[in-house]
């Protein structure tokens, strides 16, 4: 159970999250994003539902 604790913890790159963002911007849905990002579903999920609604705050956020 520690460790899946310790998986949720981890913070995505900021390279990542912008790389999320440029996919976004390109037409890409989160499925295929987080399959180019290398990234877990559900957090690129997210970060679509946010961009769908103009917050891209996300992708900005701090070095990591």
């Amino acid at each position: 159970m520690e460790e899946k604790e310790s998986l949720r913890k981890q913070k995505i790159p900021k390279e990542k999250r912008q790389e999320c963002l440029r996919l976004f911007d390109a037409g890409y849905g989160y499925k295929k994003t987080a399959q180019l990002a290398g990234l877990n579903t559900y957090t690129v999920r997210d970060y679509k539902r946010r961009y769908i609604q103009g917050d891209n705050t996300w992708a900005d956020r701090g070095s990591c």
